[in-house]
């Protein structure tokens, strides 16, 4: 507001107007006419034809010092002498936006020389510029006049004698330049704008917005719907400026959470985006102010962007850090052409324009990468996340005190392993053997409950050691167990459980052992009376074992009596 303030003081301001002062051209660099011409406000009548005349006519015509940003009608009145041997010139208004330019050399001895540019020009000479040609033959002093007619300047303009050649790979690299960056960020607004649709994520609508906003104005800005798709309607050309600190705004209190890192700023973000949307109907209504307006807030919007950044990062936000850097980045260029736009300085580059659309075109860059780290780091979250959840789950299937699966997990793949929708041949597959350790109320009773745990997590990592692909071991509760493999498997099983009860008794455990019962899955395709079999066959092994010893005789291996139930029903 202070620049705009000083901008506006600065208009006002009356100044000496220059003389015009005949200088030399040099095929080596451009020339600056309007430093070394005379600006004078423009009358009714045209120039004349010869330089005979040309004294008069000036006389006719007040000098002015400066021209007003606000738009008007300016003569600039320049003599050029040309010590080169180089004939073909170019003279280029530029820095500019010139709704029409009117361009009269005038070299004695040969015909007056006349070109029209600008915004309204038909058919101009060299693609998203104002140039035209003129010839100055070597040793000639040429008295160049170029009339600017306009609603508004968008800086103040500069004109320079250039020589062609120097010219036309300027204007190729420039428009090269220009495409490309509009190209760039056109591509990055539709990508990202694709991937909302998948994601719903308004950090990427807003985003894209913008980048379509800025292509639309900047379009404008170097005349492609003028030149290209012959529109000519100046009262559009800051409607895309207006709307840049709106979806601005929008992207960066979504992306950078800014309602709850600074809610300040969210709120003075708000001001702007509402301000820049009560501003926008200057561009029908109040058009030769329309274009300081938008500089406005779009100073404002730029300041806010780089404070909020920082904030950010402050608090510890990753992705602010190519959030900061684009709009470092888009800074630069935009602290030449802003005060430039309100008159606070001449325009200190050559194509103001372009140097502030490459800013733009890497801020869509920096911007596009903070979105994707953004989506990297929630990608990174949402693993952790599920890391954990999958750990959860995992303790909701697992005994807590042996580390095995637990009853849970055992009623899960049973289930699974029995399911209606499977085939005979991978139920008959199914062998389920169920286990209980002997002794375990013995040793609680006499050596208490932590010489119990140690029984029971001593036998589940023997019992773990059956562990396959194909085979998992559980703990159902207390001194209950199970095996659920295949019966591929049953002779290793048969041959390892009587070898696990030998092995828990060398442990440390002498009084313990091990009762068995095995059920196949071709016996039946339930769940509830497979473990119904398993389990009465496991009895009468425990039953057997209790008899045999009650008899004298030595405790049978696993399975000497448990096996006999299994193969009478199977036979």
């Amino acid at each position: 507001m202070l620049a705009l303030a000083l901008a506006l003081l600065a208009w006002w301001l009356p100044g000496a107007a220059r003389a015009a002062v005949t200088v030399a051209a040099d095929p080596a660099r451009p020339l600056d006419l309007m430093r070394d011409g005379r600006l004078y406000l423009a009358g009714e009548g045209g120039p004349p034809a010869d330089a005979r005349h040309l004294e008069a006519w000036l006389a006719g015509l007040q000098p002015v010092a400066r021209m007003d940003l606000r738009g008007g009608h300016y003569w600039l009145h320049a003599v050029v002498h040309n010590p080169s041997a180089v004939s073909q010139w170019v003279v280029d208004p530029h820095a500019s936006l010139v709704e029409r330019i009117r361009v009269r050399v005038l070299v004695p001895g040969q015909p007056a020389q006349d070109f029209d540019s600008g915004y309204l020009a038909a058919d101009p000479q060299y693609p998203l510029h104002y140039g035209g040609d003129v010839n100055v033959p070597p040793g000639a002093t040429a008295q160049v006049l170029v009339r600017m007619d306009s609603p508004y300047f968008a800086r103040f303009p500069r004109v320079s004698l250039v020589a062609e050649n120097a010219y036309r790979h300027a204007v190729l690299s420039e428009t090269v330049l220009a495409l490309t960056a509009l190209g760039a960020i056109a591509t990055l607004a539709l990508y990202n704008l694709f991937l909302f649709f998948g994601t719903r994520d308004r950090a990427l609508l807003y985003y894209s917005l913008y980048m379509l906003c800025a292509v639309g104005a900047w379009g404008l800005t170097f005349h492609l719907g003028a030149q290209w798709l012959h529109w000519h309607d100046l009262h559009w050309h800051y409607v895309g400026f207006f709307l840049l600190p709106v979806f601005n705004g929008l992207f960066f209190i979504e992306f950078l959470q800014l309602q709850r890192v600074s809610p300040g700023l969210a709120r003075a973000t708000r001001f702007n985006i509402v301000l820049s949307l009560a501003l926008l109907p200057s561009c029908f209504l109040a058009l030769p102010w329309a274009h300081s307006l938008a500089t406005l807030v779009i100073s404002m919007s730029v300041l806010l962007a780089l404070a909020a950044g920082w904030v950010s990062l402050a608090a510890g936000f990753a992705p602010a850090r190519y959030f900061l850097a684009a709009f470092l980045g888009l800074a630069l260029p935009a602290s030449i052409i802003l005060p430039a736009n309100v008159g606070l300085i001449d325009t200190p580059v050559g194509n103001p324009e372009l140097l502030t659309l490459l800013g733009s075109a890497f801020d869509a860059v920096m911007l596009a990468l903070a979105l994707a780290d953004k989506i990297r780091l929630l990608a990174r979250q949402k693993d952790e996340v599920l890391q954990r959840l999958d750990h959860a789950l995992e303790q909701t299937r697992t005994d807590h005190l042996t580390g095995i699966p637990n009853r849970h997990a055992f009623d899960t793949l049973l289930d699974q392993a029995m399911a209606a929708g499977r085939s005979h041949e991978e139920v008959h597959r199914v062998l389920l053997v169920m286990i209980d350790l002997d002794g375990l109320k013995r040793i609680n009773d006499r050596d208490g409950h932590i010489q119990g745990d140690a029984l029971l997590c001593e036998f589940a990592r023997l019992l773990r050691t059956l562990c396959d692909a194909r085979t998992t071991v559980f703990r159902l509760g207390g001194d209950e167990f199970a095996v659920l493999s295949e019966v591929d498997h049953e002779a290793r099983l048969r041959a390892a459980l009587p070898a696990l009860e030998v092995q828990l008794r060398a442990a440390g455990f002498p009084d313990s052992g091990v009762s068995c019962g095995m059920a196949y899955g071709r016996e039946t395709r339930s769940s509830n009376q497979l473990i119904s079999r398993a389990d009465s066959r496991m009895y009468a092994h425990k039953l057997g074992k209790r008899g045999s010893r009650e008899a004298g005789e030595g405790a049978a291996p696993a399975y000497a009596a448990a096996s006999r139930p299994a193969q009478a029903e199977e036979g």
